[in-house]
């Protein structure tokens, strides 16, 4: 990769975009500041959309997994068959040597990364993966922490080179064109378990920008 991130281009290219999903565990879960639910169904929704458009796909797991856990199984369910699971020791993922080289295994420049904690693993992971050379993507409402007032980690990482994004801006640029069927009606087919459980983006539940 290169030393410094990419700045050519700030569109999402769909053939070289992964995405990081950091420590999304129960034990984040259920000590983070705010509510859950906007954020848990985006990173919900993030999953199905990595499985449709098959966006190669890292989740860390903070060790230890036997007290911390590994994904809510409302996320298991969804989780993509070709996603990888690695365990980490570091808050900075691009710190362990096998995350590094599963990241550099993916062959993509641009990466979307989600999860917790945003002013910790989220925050020193993003350093890192600029340091790599990525260009990357900050799923802004679709990240969480225990600290209610992530605001300076959030800003330190857009002044290092991150670019902000949402779920629903990260949906309609790989979908490109109203031309094709939404994707949550094959996603409520597939998993849905006879509800309309997915939705479109504009219908989850509201999200409150951290501060």
């Amino acid at each position: 990769m290169m030393n410094q991130p990419p700045t050519a281009s700030r569109a999402i290219e769909p053939t070289s975009l992964g995405v990081l999903l950091i420590d999304a565990q129960p034990l984040f879960w259920d000590g983070m500041a705010g509510a859950c639910e906007p954020v848990m169904a985006r990173i919900e929704h993030l999953l199905l959309l990595a499985g449709s458009f098959r966006l190669p796909l890292i989740a860390t797991f903070e060790h230890p997994v036997e007290s911390k856990g590994w994904l809510p199984e409302r996320l298991e369910h969804v989780f993509p068959a070709h996603g990888q699971r690695l365990v980490k020791h570091t808050f900075n993922c691009c710190a362990e040597a096998a995350i590094q080289q599963a990241l550099t295994a993916l062959t993509v420049r641009q990466m979307v990364v989600a999860g917790s904690e945003t002013d910790v693993c989220v925050l020193q992971s993003v350093l890192g993966l600029l340091n790599m050379g990525f260009q990357v993507f900050l799923l802004e409402d679709s990240l969480f922490s225990s600290e209610p007032h992530p605001g300076p980690a959030l800003r330190r990482m857009y002044q290092a080179g991150a670019i902000p994004l949402t779920y629903k801006s990260l949906y309609y640029e790989l979908k490109q064109t109203v031309d094709t069927e939404p994707l949550y009606h094959a996603w409520n087919a597939r998993y849905g378990d006879g509800q309309e459980r997915y939705l479109a983006p504009e219908a989850l539940p509201a999200w409150e920008p951290a501060t």
